[in-house]
This record gives C-alpha cells, structure tokens and sequence, in this order.
C-alpha cells in the first residue's frame, strides 16, 4: 500500500511538472487596457491622451485626438518611436535608474529602451518628479521592438520591480 501511495504521489508530481514546461508563456498574457487622461490643447481644445497600462499606477502614450475621438497608434515591429512614461506612485518610488525589461512571445528578454542609436536596458540617474498631466511623475523614452506580437514590459526603478504591462506589437 504504501509503495502504490509513493508511486501515485511520484506519478501525480510528474504530471504536473509536464504539464508546466508546455505551457506558453504568453498563454495568459492579455494586452493591458488603455485608458485616457484628459487635456486641454495648445488651441484650447478639450481632448484626451490615451495610454496603455494600468490606470493609476504605469502607463505610456499611444494616442490622442479630442474628447471622445482619441485614436490609438499601433506599435510597430522595427520601427523605433518616442513614448511619454506617466507613473503614479510615492517620490521614493519613481525616482532612480530607470529600466524596462521588454519579453517577447518566445520568452526571450530584450532591451528596448532607445538612447541614440542603441537600445539600453535603462535610463541612470532619474533623481527628479516630474508631474505631468496628473500624474506624478513621467519620462520620455525611445523604445523599439525587433519582433511583432505580443510583449510583457516590465518597469523598474533602481531595480526595484514597479509594475508591468503587455502590449501587441504589429509587423511592419
């Protein structure tokens, strides 16, 4: 009886350590919602940004137009573009070195933060809060994917993880 319960609970431990190694990563990798920040234009015009994240903690930039009408802009693979972080948190959160760890579909990490012709894993030395647009703080980077689908994104500072968010990224 006893060696049947040692093989049973082997078996069962066996099974499950299959079953772990095949499954995909990005199985249960959802895009992120966006979600908008209003603003007033240099024109006057009331309209709204959108961001793609988690509302009220992380999000960056990807579209805007007026109250109502806001267009999101697809993020294109190979295609380097320039993207407004918004981060809401505490001062001792949000400032430091700056990084995001950018994994693709095949589970592989890349840098994709841009500082001239390179990408970078971070951005050293952000020692100030910058509020804008309600938040308060952000930083403009540069990022750059190599490959299309989807891309979980995760954002620290000084090494300290702060959040994360996944994003599609189309083909070119």
């Amino acid at each position: 009886m006893r060696n049947k319960m040692i093989m049973l609970i082997s078996l069962l431990f066996l099974m499950t350590l299959v079953g772990c190694e095949n499954i995909d990563k990005n199985e249960t990798w959802k895009v992120s919602p966006t979600f908008s920040l209003p603003v007033t234009f240099g024109d006057g015009t009331e309209g709204e940004y959108l961001l793609i994240g988690e509302e009220g903690k992380v999000g960056f930039l990807v579209g805007s137009g007026k109250k109502g009408e806001a267009v999101e802009v697809p993020i294109i693979a190979n295609e380097g573009s320039k993207y407004m972080w918004h981060f809401w948190g505490k001062e001792d959160e949000l400032i430091g070195d700056f990084k995001v760890v950018g994994t693709d579909k095949e589970g592989k990490e890349h840098p994709v933060l841009v500082s001239g012709n390179d990408t970078v894993w971070q951005y050293s030395n952000n020692n100030s809060i910058s509020p804008n647009n309600g938040a308060d703080s952000h930083i403009p980077s540069g990022m750059v994917f190599p490959t299309s689908g989807l891309w979980k994104l995760e954002i620290y500072f000084n090494d300290k993880f702060f959040g994360e968010l996944v994003i599609n990224v189309e083909e070119s």
